[in-house]
């Protein structure tokens, strides 16, 4: 990786807690890459120190936030939501790159103009098949398959432009409570890992911060920080 003048400038990976001590749980992926804070105020302050923001896990995003009305499975906190949301105009407004882990992944496809399935089934462990390296298209046989872990109950629906940047592997749910109008509704793939260029966001969906260091779901992620972060800065 190419660490260059603006690396030097931009130092700071800014976790967006949810809860107490957050950023230390949620900004372990992140550690080589910079110095993890929960300092909101360096938005304001000091934007230029920022290197990427992320959003972490935790209660679903609420239906509002993307034009859906709410099914009864969905338990959201709109507090969050909007406290989140004024955090990302800010984000966005500087031109900081953003990371999403789980509902972090989830806001941020809402935020990019995506929809969310809002109940599936998705057990604890599962395959991700990688389509792209960074964001140029695999064929066939370039592709890989990795083990990752997971625990969310809705999914991330990316909008037209967005890049798929790896699936579930193999499709594991027959039941995707989407908007109640649509029962039938089947997406194309298992959306795990999303890159959305129109707000410099890459979300996905497993839990990099609880896995081992030497895992491959622990090291993809840092493949993807590499190539994101490198091609950001």
């Amino acid at each position: 990786m190419k660490l260059g003048t603006g690396f030097q400038m931009k130092k700071n990976i800014l976790v967006v807690n949810s809860g107490w001590m957050d950023h230390l749980y949620y900004g372990r992926p992140f550690n080589r890459f910079g110095n993890v804070t929960d300092e909101l105020a360096l938005i304001d302050r000091n934007p230029e120190s920022i290197r990427c923001a992320v959003f972490t896990g935790g209660s679903d995003v609420d239906p509002s936030m993307y034009g859906h009305k709410k099914l009864p499975l969905t338990g959201s906190d709109i507090k969050r939501d909007h406290h989140e949301k004024a955090v990302f105009d800010k984000l966005l407004k500087n031109d900081i790159p953003m990371f999403g882990i789980c509902r972090g992944s989830q806001f941020l496809c809402a935020m990019a103009g995506g929809t969310l399935v809002q109940h599936m089934f998705h057990p604890s462990r599962h395959d991700l098949r990688i389509l792209r390296d960074g964001r140029e298209e695999l064929s066939g046989d370039e592709q890989r398959v990795i083990a990752v872990n997971s625990t969310h109950h809705q999914m991330q629906v990316p909008p037209e432009g967005a890049e798929v940047i790896a699936v579930a592997e193999p499709r594991m749910s027959y039941t995707y409570d989407y908007a109640g109008e649509k029962p039938d509704f089947k997406p194309e793939y298992e959306y795990e890992v999303v890159y959305y260029p129109n707000i410099k966001a890459l979300g996905a969906q497993y839990h990099p911060e609880v896995m081992p260091e030497e895992s491959e779901g622990f090291l993809y992620y840092q493949e993807l920080l590499e190539h994101f972060m490198d091609e950001q800065s």
